[in-house]
């Protein structure tokens, strides 16, 4: 399939501000917060990062790392992330 946008893996370093239950976060909590991204470009999968962390209660404080990655899943009409994941860790 064609398609105007680039897969991206992004790793956000930071910390869980609001317990998620559907993920297992819990807030105080150190984490690195991750996801597959279809997007224009690598600008756009840091926002996308930042934002979708924001709606889970994460608030990325530390380094983003951007890699441009093979894709698991098929792009679709719009730019999209999918695959989040925590890793918690004691600083």
């Amino acid at each position: 399939m064609k398609t105007a946008f680039r897969h991206f893996a992004v790793i956000a370093d930071g910390e869980v501000v609001t317990s998620n239950v559907d993920f297992g976060t819990t807030a105080g909590s150190a984490a690195f917060f991750s996801m597959q991204t279809w997007a224009i470009d690598s600008e756009q999968a840091t926002d996308m990062v930042v934002r979708i962390g924001r709606d889970v209660g994460f608030e990325a404080s530390g380094r983003v790392y951007v890699y441009s990655t093979e894709p698991q899943q098929p792009p679709g009409q719009n730019p999209h992330a999918y695959g989040l994941n925590f890793h918690q860790y004691l600083r």
